[in-house]
């Protein structure tokens, strides 16, 4: 990708992330983010198919950022153990940011092999060392706990990120014994 079409880009994902907080995702057009942006309306589709896409990849650059945080000061050694290390950094931000976050998990639901690389990328991280075979289907079991608590604290009324790390924790008990994964 060239650099003219990287700073557009990002140009339209800081446009239409500025106006997502402002206006609601709903209530924010990709008319709007165009002109936000400085762009014409058909430039932010030579981008993106759907405003959802720009959402999801607006949300993909700051949970990144989360994660890279979560790296500096990562010290746990069991896969359970850090899953819960990022939950604590990636709950508040899915709470900070509920109804994007709420748009977006309803919309991938159906959409799951969409974020494949992320989350396979994810799970290798939650294993000090390359993980085995067996070691995968345990992580996806971890990412199932993960996110099925992430979706049930989103759709609670009083939804908070220690609740849900709460929640994720108890879950993760059930584990606790299985956590050697070799």
């Amino acid at each position: 990708m060239s650099l003219k079409r990287e700073q557009t880009r990002a140009r339209i994902l800081q446009a239409a992330w500025q106006l997502f907080h402002e206006r609601g995702y709903q209530d924010t057009s990709t008319r709007a983010i165009a002109r936000a942006a400085g762009v014409a309306d058909g430039t932010v589709f030579s981008h993106f198919e759907t405003k959802l896409e720009i959402l999801k990849a607006g949300i993909i650059v700051r949970i990144e950022d989360v994660i890279e945080q979560a790296d500096r000061r990562l010290s746990a050694s069991t896969p359970a153990q850090r899953l819960l290390h990022y939950a604590e950094y990636l709950y508040p931000f899915y709470a900070e940011n509920a109804e994007f976050s709420r748009e977006l998990f309803k919309e991938l639901l159906w959409q799951q092999d969409d974020l494949r690389p992320q989350i396979e990328a994810f799970i290798r991280k939650l294993f000090p060392k390359p993980p085995a075979e067996r070691d995968l289907l345990y992580g996806h079991i971890l990412m199932d706990c993960y996110f099925m608590t992430l979706l049930e604290g989103l759709g609670d009324t009083e939804y908070s990120a220690s609740r849900m790390l709460d929640r994720l924790e108890r879950k993760l008990a059930y584990f606790g014994s299985e956590d050697g994964a070799d």
